[in-house]
């Protein structure tokens, strides 16, 4: 009879193991999917922040943009390379 016993006792503990295990799994596989979310909306957010850099030098530039032909050619040219350097920033981040 106490052979039996322990077998039945030991069978319940396998039982709550296993529940267990698989409940584990399961919290396992949500909190990937979570961080896999996370990991998405921290690239949305990365590229809107550049994007709204990019923006705020654009518009303070503009700002101090004079009416002298010369200086507006010299932005222009200025402008012009820093919009080279975000194309080539982002086929690097896309590669």
């Amino acid at each position: 009879m106490e052979l039996k016993d322990k077998l039945q006792s030991l069978l319940r503990k396998v039982e709550t193991l296993g529940n267990r295990l698989r409940t584990l799994q399961n919290e396992k596989k949500e909190m990937t999917r979570t961080i896999e979310r996370q990991e998405l909306e921290i690239a949305r957010l990365e590229k809107e922040n550049a994007q709204l850099r990019i923006d705020n030098e654009f518009l303070r530039v503009a700002h101090s943009v004079p009416s002298n032909p010369e200086v507006v050619a010299r932005y222009k040219k200025q402008v012009a390379k820093m919009v080279r350097d975000i194309d080539r920033c982002i086929k690097q981040l896309n590669a």
